[in-house]
């Protein structure tokens, strides 16, 4: 069936329901004004469980998405960020991160931070995976929980700050009962890295599924992204990968274009899933002080350096993938990102 004609007037859940039911899709206004519903917390458990469910088995479209990630957008409590800032994220569902999770995109946030890139990274505790971006941070010694003042204040001074969900968009409390009740993956686990309170237009993100990252590229474009690479990574990573080639969106100028990345094209050497094994957030942590100070110089650190150099190119400070990788392993050599999370920990604690 077609998308329906409706404007973003709220005409009731049986209206809603009743066209996603038959197949049908809504119109962009149609999505943001039945999850805006939601978010106010105007809609019944039944009723949102009805919701996303009924998205899920349909199949969400980029219409669809555009909606919803502006509903999540106006619901949130947004951050005042510098222009050109950046985030780096993955949005989980990968196999590799349900049984050894190694946050490598918020070490790569610290790399891309020392090279020059100002970062704000919006994520949240582990869900699927043995340790979230915010368990790794805790662990490090970095105060997660702070005020969007003081996270605007970080990433002002320091030049990279973190955006934890749970505070930017408590307006998902209304949902998140019910998410956790069906047990399922639902459109929620799209819109998370697509709704940055910051409403950054330049980001790199990871995605395990391809047709899902077909679906994220073109609602960054039609909702103000101007420079985005959104990546899968080989065995269903949502990460740049060394176990294989990556497949690479490329968001700038206003089109998208695909690229296969061979990290041995860009002087890296390939690696195991095992040399790239993480594990809960202790044992990352201790991971990433290795990297970070330029004792590691294994697997782990490529990876880092590689999903790095793409933030540095969406940031405009490296042109290509070749050269951000260099400036990262440069600057890991050097270790700055050492350097970079202990000015973070003490401007997370007020110092």
């Amino acid at each position: 069936m077609g998308t329906d004609s409706s404007t973003g007037s709220f005409e009731g859940w049986p209206s809603v329901l009743g066209t996603l039911a038959e197949g049908g899709d809504l119109a962009t206004e149609r999505a943001e004004a039945a999850l805006s519903e939601v978010l106010r917390g105007d809609a019944t458990p039944a009723q949102i469980a009805g919701f996303i469910v009924a998205l899920r088995q349909k199949g969400e479209t980029v219409e669809e998405l555009t909606g919803l990630v502006r509903a999540m957008l106006d619901a949130a409590e947004p951050l005042d960020l510098p222009a050109g800032c950046i985030d780096i994220v993955g949005a989980g569902g990968s196999p590799a991160r349900r049984r050894a999770a190694l946050n490598i995109s918020t070490m790569a946030c610290f790399v891309a931070a020392s090279a020059g890139a100002v970062v704000c990274k919006h994520g949240n505790r582990k869900a699927s995976s043995t340790s979230g971006s915010f368990d790794l941070l805790e662990a490090m010694g970095v105060t997660i929980d702070i005020a969007p003042a003081d996270v605007e204040r970080c990433v002002r001074e320091v030049g990279i700050g973190f955006a934890f969900a749970r505070t930017h968009h408590p307006a998902m409390r209304f949902a998140g009962p019910v998410r956790a009740e069906l047990g399922i993956p639902t459109v929620f686990n799209i819109l998370g890295p697509l709704s940055h309170p910051g409403r950054l237009t330049r980001q790199v993100i990871g995605v395990a599924d391809p047709a899902t990252a077909d679906l994220m590229v073109q609602v960054l474009a039609k909702n103000g992204s101007t420079d985005a690479i959104v990546v899968t990574g080989d065995r269903e990573l949502d990460e740049f990968s060394l176990t294989g080639p990556s497949r690479m969106l490329h968001l700038a100028g206003g089109g998208v274009t695909e690229h296969q990345v061979d990290p041995t094209d860009l002087g890296l050497a390939t690696a195991t899933e095992a040399d790239l094994a993480g594990g809960d957030a202790a044992t990352n942590a201790a991971i990433a002080a290795g990297i970070f100070a330029g004792t590691d110089t294994g697997p782990r650190r490529d990876i880092v350096a590689l999903n790095a150099a793409a933030g540095l190119v969406v940031a405009g400070v490296a042109a290509d993938l070749a050269e951000g990788v260099e400036r990262s392993l440069q600057v890991l050599a050097e270790g700055a990102p050492a350097a970079k999370l202990a000015e973070l920990i003490a401007a997370t604690r007020g110092n």
